[in-house]
């Protein structure tokens, strides 16, 4: 049934058009657009939405990666020869396909927005529930996922908003509890990625090459080592050692924003080429996933407040 939904689709895709259309919506997860939302939120509108979108996109990523790689789920064209997915989205597709990453990321970041404002700003469902829906149905129009792949990735996703809520409110001001769940979150990401990098996985031949290779699926275990600890130890160390506030002026908050965006982007054009070139894959595919979360929550706040202090001496 999936599959003929997939043909179905297909179908459409190459009688109708659209392929372009949903290219661009299959990649917003990747966007500048969304990696903003969560940074500005925590850099200057309301520190702890900030956070609760971040965990719920990094830790969610590690989940994603758990489920991967233990289901090791094949892409839909390898079930049947008649599905031919788009060949843009099918060339940057990971190995396994169950859960899918971008209907996970989109529903952590705009769902997760939707979730905290809630109360207060209620419409933001309408909006960005349309953004989850149509970056989920862009990847079964390209062909890339089955529908049960980005349903279990929204249904999760959106269960951890509530974990991550009593979490949260559990935490408090309370700096022991705070160490607690630090110390488990740290442990958790270690044993998932032991668990990625050293279980067996699946050696299946199509067309005479082995459709995963488990080299390069055990990269995920460095993939999930890279969101998680950058999750926990940027919140841990931002916690203990700045602990910055959003209650600034107008002119501080756009200073925060260009020096943030500023520092990501030398991240993104300067520091990944070079890790790229000095590094091996399983060392790389850490510090793309480790470095910018671990920028916004923890190098960009530190560069920022010193700046502030400095300006605050001079004048």
């Amino acid at each position: 049934m999936d599959l003929d939904y997939l043909i179905f689709l297909q179908e459409l895709r190459n009688d109708w058009g659209g392929e372009s259309f949903f290219s661009a919506v299959s990649h917003l997860p990747k966007s500048a657009i969304t990696a903003a939302l969560p940074a500005i939120l925590f850099w200057c509108i309301n520190k702890h939405a900030g956070i609760f979108l971040l965990f719920n996109a990094q830790i969610g990523r590690v989940i994603n990666e758990l489920l991967k790689g233990t289901f090791c789920v094949y892409r839909p064209w390898f079930k049947d020869a008649a599905l031919i997915p788009s060949a843009e989205a099918q060339a940057v597709a990971s190995e396994f396909s169950f859960p899918s990453g971008h209907a996970q990321f989109t529903t952590a970041i705009y769902g997760g927005f939707a979730f905290f404002y809630r109360k207060i700003l209620p419409w933001l469902m309408i909006p960005c529930a349309l953004i989850v829906l149509a970056v989920a149905f862009s990847r079964n129009f390209l062909g890339v996922h089955t529908p049960q792949d980005v349903l279990f990735a929204m249904i999760y996703s959106i269960g951890l908003f509530f974990v991550a809520e009593r979490i949260f409110n559990w935490l408090g001001k309370d700096d022991e509890r705070k160490l607690i769940f630090f110390l488990c979150g740290l442990g958790g990401v270690i044993l998932v990625s032991l668990w990625l990098y050293f279980k067996p996985y699946p050696e299946d031949v199509f067309n005479g090459k082995v459709i995963v290779d488990p080299l390069s699926a055990r990269a995920a275990a460095f993939d999930a080592a890279g969101f998680g600890l950058a999750f926990f130890l940027g919140w841990f160390l931002e916690d203990k050692f700045i602990r910055f506030k959003t209650k600034v002026s107008a002119k501080n908050k756009l200073w925060r924003v260009i020096i943030g965006f500023g520092v990501l982007g030398v991240i993104s054009a300067v520091v990944y080429p070079l890790l790229k070139i000095f590094l091996s894959f399983e060392a790389y595919e850490f510090f793309k996933a480790f470095l910018p979360f671990f920028a916004i929550l923890f190098v960009i706040p530190l560069i920022f407040t010193k700046v502030e202090r400095r300006f605050k001496v001079n004048t």
